[in-house]
C-alpha cells in the first residue's frame, strides 16, 4: 500500500479531492459567465448614461445670427465633463461646413455613415493610449435643417473598475459556496464512513480460529456486497481450514500404522533368529513400506487435485477410449493375481470429454484399484469369472464413464460415505483394508473439478448370500 497514490488510500480523501476539481472547474466557468455579463450590464449602464449626455448636449445645438452656436454654459460644460477617474472628451462638428463648433480634445475619426435622426449610436476608439467609449449622434437643427453631428466619449476606467468588482464579487461568493460545499461532503462523508472503523476492528479481530462472518448492516450499502464476498471468502477459507486439520489428523492416525509395522519388523529382524523369521520379517517390511507408499502417493494426488481448484480444466480435450485402454493396461497384472478378468466395452472411435488428462487418468485408475480390490475371484464363483468392466459411451448431452464389478456391492448407508476421505466399508475383508481409504475420494474430488456427477448402482449380497451382489460407479461428465 506504501506505493499506492495517496488519493487510492482514503476515499475520503478522493471524493474531497473529485469534488473540489469539479466545484472548481464550475467556478471558474461562473467566474468567467460573471465577468462577460458583469462587461455586459456595466456598459449597459454607462451607454444609457452617455447616450444621455449626448442627446442633452446635442439639444445645446441652435441658430443664432444665421450661424451655429453650442449654448453650453461653463457650468453646464463643467457638469459635462465631470466624472471621477474617467476622462470625458466631447466635440459638436458642423456637417454643412464640415468644421468643429465645439471640442475639448481629440475623438478620433467620425463616423460618415448615414444614421437615423435624433438616436445615439456608439463605437470604440483608442486614442494615444487610451481606449474610449464615445456616442455619437445626427441632428437636423431647425428651422435650416443644419445637420451636425455631436459626440461625447469617456475613457473605460469606471466600466473596468465595475466589471473587476462583479468578477471579485463572483468569485468571492463561489469561492465560499465551494469551501462550504467541500467541508460538508467531508464530513457527510466521514459519518458516512464511520461504521467501517467498527467493521476494522470486528476485522482485526478475526484469525484463523475465528473467522465468523462480518456484519453487512454496519456497513454503508455500497460496501455491503464487499463484505458479503468478504464472507463467503472466510467461510470458504474456514471450510479449507477445517478440511486441512481433519485431513492432516486422518494422514498422520494412517501413516501410523505402516510406520508402526516397519519399526516392529524391523526390530525383529534386528534380534535376528532363523533365517525364515527374519525374511518373515523383511516381506513385512516390505509390505508395510508398500502400503505407506502408496498412502503418500494418493495424498500427493489429492493435493494435486485440491490445487486444481482454481485452474481452468476444460480447455483440453481427452478421449476416454484411449485413456480407458492405457489404464486397463497397467492394471492388468493385478487383475491377474486377483484372478479377475478385466475388460473394456466402448465404440473405438473414441469418446472425448473436456478436463484434465493426469487427473483423469488418476480418477479412472483409482475407480480400477477399487474394483479389483473389492470385486469378486474367479475361485469364488467357480468356472465363472470374476469380472470388472470399463465401459465408456455418449448419453444424450452427457459422457459417460463406468467401472463395475462384481463383488459384496455397497448399501445405501454406506453410499453416502463412500466418497469420505479413509472411509473403508464395513463389508471389507482382511485382504481388502490394505487400502488407505483414499481413493474414492480421489475419485469425488477430480469428478468436482471437472463438474461431473457420481452415480453408484449396487446390489449387496445378502446374509443369506443368494444374490449374486455388485457394484457400478459412473462418473457423468457434461459433453464437450
Amino acid at each position: 500500500m506504501e506505493n499506492l497514490p495517496d488519493n487510492r488510500q482514503s476515499i475520503r480523501r478522493t471524493l474531497t479531492r473529485q469534488l473540489a476539481l469539479a466545484l472548481t472547474v464550475i467556478g471558474l466557468i461562473g467566474a468567467g459567465a460573471a465577468s462577460l455579463l458583469g462587461n455586459r450590464y456595466a456598459n449597459l449602464a454607462y451607454d444609457r448614461a452617455l447616450s444621455d449626455d449626448v442627446a442633452t448636449l446635442a439639444n445645446q445645438v441652435e441658430i443664432r445670427n444665421g450661424e451655429l452656436h453650442v449654448n453650453l454654459p461653463q457650468a453646464a460644460r463643467a457638469w459635462l465633463i465631470a466624472d471621477q477617474g474617467d476622462e470625458v472628451r466631447y466635440r459638436v462638428i458642423d456637417l454643412k461646413n464640415h468644421r468643429i463648433l465645439d471640442a475639448n480634445g481629440n475623438l478620433g475619426n467620425s463616423d460618415n455613415k448615414e444614421h437615423i435622426q435624433g438616436q445615439a449610436y456608439f463605437r470604440d476608439e483608442t486614442i494615444g493610449n487610451t481606449d474610449f467609449r464615445i456616442a455619437y449622434m445626427r441632428r437636423v437643427v431647425d428651422p435650416s435643417d443644419w445637420p451636425v453631428l455631436v459626440e461625447v466619449g469617456e475613457s473605460l476606467g469606471n466600466r473596468n473598475k465595475m466589471n473587476r468588482q462583479i468578477v471579485a464579487a463572483a468569485v468571492l461568493l463561489i469561492s465560499t459556496m465551494i469551501a462550504v460545499a467541500v467541508w460538508l461532503v467531508r464530513q457527510g462523508v466521514k459519518k458516512a464512513l464511520a461504521p467501517l472503523a467498527q467493521l476494522e476492528q470486528e476485522a482485526a479481530l478475526r484469525s484463523s480460529s475465528n473467522l465468523l462472518p462480518l456484519d453487512p448492516m454496519l456497513a454503508p450499502h455500497e460496501v455491503r456486497g464487499l463484505i458479503r464476498s468478504i464472507n463467503q471468502m472466510m467461510r470458504r477459507v474456514s471450510e479449507s481450514i477445517d478440511s486441512q486439520n481433519r485431513f492432516i489428523a486422518n494422514a498422520a492416525h494412517q501413516l501410523r500404522t505402516p510406520v508402526a509395522g516397519l519399526r516392529l519388523q524391523a526390530q525383529i529382524a534386528l534380534k535376528g533368529g532363523s533365517p525364515e523369521t527374519v525374511s518373515s520379517s523383511l516381506r513385512d517390511i516390505e509390505d508395510s513400506a508398500t502400503r505407506a507408499a502408496h498412502l503418500i502417493e494418493q495424498l500427493l494426488v489429492l493435493s494435486k487435485a485440491d490445487a486444481a481448484s482454481g485452474l481452468d480444466l476444460t480447455s483440453e480435450l481427452v478421449d476416454l477410449t484411449n485413456l480407458a485402454q492405457r489404464v486397463i493396461e497397467h492394471f492388468i497384472p493385478q487383475a491377474i493375481r486377483n484372478n479377475i478378468d478385466l475388460g473394456f466395452d466402448g465404440p473405438a472411435d473414441g469418446v472425448i470429454v473436456r478436463g484434465n488428462e493426469i487427473l483423469l487418468h488418476e480418477l479412472l485408475s483409482n475407480l480400477v484399484d477399487n474394483a479389483l480390490r473389492y470385486g469378486k475371484p474367479i475361485r469364488d464363483r467357480g468356472t465363472t469369472a470374476g469380472q470388472v468392466t470399463v465401459s465408456v459411451r455418449y448419453e444424450k448431452d452427457e459422457v459417460l464413464l463406468s467401472v463395475a464389478d462384481e463383488g459384496p456391492g455397497v448399501s445405501e448407508v454406506e453410499q453416502d460415505r463412500l466418497f469420505q476421505r479413509f472411509y473403508r466399508p464395513d463389508s471389507a475383508t482382511s485382504s481388502q483394508t490394505n487400502g488407505a481409504g483414499l481413493g474414492l475420494a480421489i475419485v469425488k474430488e477430480i469428478a468436482d473439478r471437472h463438474d461431473a456427477r457420481i452415480v453408484i448402482s449396487s446390489t449387496p449380497i445378502s446374509q443369506e448370500g443368494s444374490e449374486c451382489g455388485g457394484c457400478t460407479i459412473t462418473i457423468r461428465f457434461p459433453g464437450p
